[in-house]
């Protein structure tokens, strides 16, 4: 292993070989690298200085990283964040300044540029790639071998090429929402997707409804998206 740089590792996080950490690194406790996870190099922009460690990458507890896998340090004021209980498949990809919150899973090849956001209980399948400044909401199923350059609504499913053909039912059910809430979110489907609304048409329908804590959820999406949202 090499480790380069202010790097701090806790206590039960295990190296098991090959592993390259370098830069101003942050890894908490319990995690696991597998041979050849490089965590904290350079973000791939030719205007960085990647002799400067900072500003980092935190890791937090218990995550897996599997063979080949690589996340990028940030090049803005604040680090690329991995939260905890993360689980990501062999030659997944975190790019700078990412977002990546708690319990989610990246199949292998999945790829994140650059400043992407990925809320709790994500699971992108294999060889899909996420655009730059994309905004994946919680709960949020993104189908193997597609990529989106737009945001994904919280537990939506990505079902083609920046496209949300329907709902990730079988992640709430197994999260234990019940029928009423599952029922609202498919309303607020309904809306953005099946109405032929526009998406200010159906922002005033959902506004309408704002007083429903999960009609405000995706509000509160739609203000925090850099990006639209796919269609």
């Amino acid at each position: 292993c090499i480790i380069s740089g202010p790097v701090r590792i806790k206590s039960g996080t295990r190296l098991m070989g090959q592993n390259w950490i370098e830069g101003k690194t942050e890894i908490g406790h319990g995690n696991v690298l597998y041979p050849g996870a490089r965590l904290g190099g350079p973000p791939q922009d030719l205007g960085f200085d990647a002799s400067n460690p900072e500003p980092g990458l935190v890791v937090g507890d218990e995550n897996t990283f599997r063979e080949g896998f690589t996340a990028h340090r940030g090049e803005t004021e604040e680090p690329t964040r991995i939260g905890s209980n993360n689980f990501f498949m062999s030659n997944t990809h975190v790019g700078h300044d990412c977002q990546v919150r708690n319990n989610c899973t990246l199949a292998s090849g999945a790829v994140l540029g650059g400043h992407v956001v990925v809320e709790d209980r994500v699971i992108i399948g294999g060889n899909t790639a996420v655009a730059q400044f994309v905004h994946i909401g919680m709960g949020a199923f993104l189908t193997g071998g597609y990529a989106t350059s737009q945001g994904v609504p919280p537990w939506f499913m990505l079902t083609c090429t920046n496209t949300c053909g329907s709902l990730n039912l079988i992640g709430m059910r197994r999260n234990g929402m019940d029928k009423e809430d599952i029922a609202r979110r498919k309303w607020v489907y309904k809306v953005l997707y099946r109405m032929n609304y526009s998406l200010k048409k159906a922002r005033e329908t959902l506004e309408e409804q704002a007083a429903d804590p999960i009609v405000r959820e995706y509000l509160d999406f739609l203000d925090a998206s850099d990006k639209a949202i796919c269609h």
